[in-house]
């Protein structure tokens, strides 16, 4: 589900840039130090579990019958966008045009995807919010990621469910209930 919903944002930024479908590339950052390749590179830089969604039933009714299943997880994504085109100047202009994409549309959903791509099946929906850095912490990120820096943007991207397909088991059928009457 990771791997689904990050190729289809690669492909809506691939899009929105204009650009090759090799310039934009789904991988970690250092490739940017390794490779000398040109382009933009997503990097899942973090995932978290969304501690408000933790709490939800175990129980779910199917054709009248309570069925066991563990919740769902939801989970946050970050990502970093980096741009190293063979001029800076192009870089800094693409970085400001994913900026506008993600100010433009603040989700991504199978309602308002691209007309030329699919969106991942059991996505409901991609929310994008900017994620802001002290200047310490992107040093940090950088320097363990080869220790060039690039220009850049990290977006946190919510609510993505993940669920084992497997299916729920039979509850146990609740047949009576003992009530105590005696007072103490």
């Amino acid at each position: 589900m990771i791997s689904e919903a990050l190729e289809y944002v690669r492909r809506e930024v691939r899009t929105h840039l204009s650009v090759t479908d090799t310039e934009v590339r789904l991988d970690s950052a250092r490739v940017m130090n390794d490779s000398g390749a040109q382009g933009a590179v997503i990097s899942l830089i973090n995932i978290e579990e969304e501690p408000a969604l933790r709490n939800t039933s175990h129980t779910t009714e199917v054709m009248g019958r309570a069925h066991y299943r563990e919740p769902s997880v939801f989970l946050n994504l970050y990502l970093l966008f980096s741009f190293d085109f063979s001029d800076y100047g192009t870089s800094l202009l693409n970085l400001g045009r994913i900026i506008e994409m993600f100010q433009n549309r603040r989700f991504l959903s199978a309602a308002n995807a691209d007309p030329g791509l699919t969106f991942p099946v059991g996505v409901e929906r991609l929310i994008f919010e900017h994620h802001n850095m002290s200047f310490e912490a992107l040093n940090n990120l950088w320097s363990v990621m080869g220790g060039s820096h690039y220009p850049s943007v990290i977006y946190k991207v919510r609510l993505l469910e993940m669920r084992d397909a497997q299916a729920p088991a039979l509850a146990d059928e609740i047949t009576q209930i003992a009530v105590d009457t005696v007072r103490r």
